[in-house]
């Protein structure tokens, strides 16, 4: 499958004409223009729709836990998932997978990588193990491409092309092997998650970042664009049937829409329902439970304002056909990997969700009741770190990944 053609995205506005939307023009070196835009806090503090839904009390009683070294050594790390024998599969965005062994070696590179990725304008994003791993040692992979035709020394900022594919692990562990793409996903981003049946939901954003601003961004609310949106496609790269767009949009891979910049992915226990957390622009911070067909909002409604502190669509929080998040921040907190816990080790955890914050520099803890949240607890404040991601163990302890190019593993475990 040919990466998309898109330097200049058309979109197609409802009872309009085609419109072509530029991506940005690559931003200069050094420090921010401030003519640009600040990711600064400004004091905006919109109102929520429901008491808890931001800015939710503290729980009466505070965690306790013990911290413990699992690995260390990894460079620019976005995302881990354990392999069924407890092992743990690392992707760097750079462009390698590890290999973290149960006594905390990191393996060097896998081989075989996709030969056109771009680590450059967004890297690799996902290595996800299918959940028959153990016998087909398949793995999901999303990365960024060249657009074609693009010229690497005539960039636009974040060129990059959001590319879903499948691959074999080798026995030894040592390269992928049958490479296959699955989806060109258009967008930016790029978080997978395999629901029980097999399918693939898959998160494809905007690009994002100082500079670039919401109204030049309309791809979310149209139908003939995957980015802004939660795609679904079964394991080899077909359609599912109950997709919700099938009939009448040319993107039949469209599951929901009207999200800016997701970064993190969770399946709820028990239900099966996709959550996701998404990063506003300066503000408006969000976790969605995401249904299939519905509209999230983003450009039209949010809780963030831009980065050159302009409103955003008049400030507009709400609108009839619209969802609202369960949950938003402002000022930011950078929202990265998600995951649920229903382990045994801490009791009072389950069917919480955590939340690892990157400019929070923490592990937020919602504790969750009727879907909405009851209360927050910032953890691992004491590493003074920016968290990347999240995920329970088969061991029924939490694990994190901290951020940087001298990246950690660590583990928490109820304090003796």
């Amino acid at each position: 499958m040919r990466a998309a053609s898109i330097l200049f995205t058309t979109v197609l506005l409802a009872g309009q004409s085609v419109l072509p939307v530029p991506r940005p023009a690559a931003l200069p070196p050094g420090p921010p223009n401030p003519e640009l835009g600040s990711v600064a806090p400004d004091g905006y503090t919109p109102a929520p729709q429901w008491p808890g839904q931001t800015r939710a009390p503290q729980p009466p009683t505070r965690s306790t836990y013990r911290i413990e070294p699992v690995a260390e050594g990894l460079n620019g790390a976005f995302a881990f998932h354990f392999l069924p024998d407890g092992r743990l599969i690392v992707s760097e965005r750079p462009g390698r997978i590890k290999i973290v062994s149960t006594d905390g070696r990191v393996s060097d590179p896998i081989e075989g990588m996709p030969a056109n990725l771009w680590a450059h304008g967004q890297g690799l994003f996902e290595v996800l193990p299918d959940r028959g791993f153990a016998s087909n040692r398949t793995l999901f992979l999303s990365y960024t491409v060249l657009p074609d035709g693009a010229k690497p020394d005539s960039l636009p900022r974040y060129p990059g092309v959001l590319l879903v594919a499948r691959a074999t692990l080798s026995k030894d562990d040592r390269r992928l092997e049958h490479l296959q793409t699955l989806l060109d996903a258009e967008g930016t981003g790029g978080r997978i998650a395999q629901a029980s049946d097999g399918s693939l939901f898959v998160t494809s954003s905007i690009p994002a970042g100082v500079g670039i601003n919401s109204v030049d961004w309309p791809q979310p609310q149209q139908l003939d664009s995957d980015m802004g949106k939660v795609l679904r496609i079964r394991a080899d790269g077909s359609i599912p049937d109950d997709n919700p767009f099938v009939q009448g949009s040319p993107k039949h891979e469209i599951y929901a829409l009207g999200f800016r910049d997701m970064q993190g992915v969770a399946i709820e226990p028990g239900t099966g329902r996709l959550w996701t957390s998404e990063h506003g622009p300066r503000g408006g911070d969000e976790v969605n439970a995401v249904d299939k067909g519905k509209n999230y909002g983003f450009p039209v409604i949010g809780y963030g304002r831009d980065y050159n502190g302009k409103p955003i669509n008049g400030d507009k929080t709400a609108q009839p056909g619209m969802e609202q998040p369960v949950y938003f921040w402002t000022p930011d907190i950078a929202p990265a990997g998600i995951s649920f816990y229903d382990g045994t080790r801490f009791p009072e955890w389950r069917g919480d969700l955590f939340v690892a914050a990157l400019a929070g520099k923490s592990l937020i803890r919602l504790v969750l009741k009727d879907g909405r949240v009851q209360y927050e607890e910032r953890l691992l404040t004491e590493l003074n770190a920016r968290i990347r991601g999240v995920a329970q163990g088969p061991d029924g302890a939490l694990y994190v990944l901290t951020d940087g190019n001298a990246g950690k593993i660590l583990r928490l475990v109820p304090r003796t």
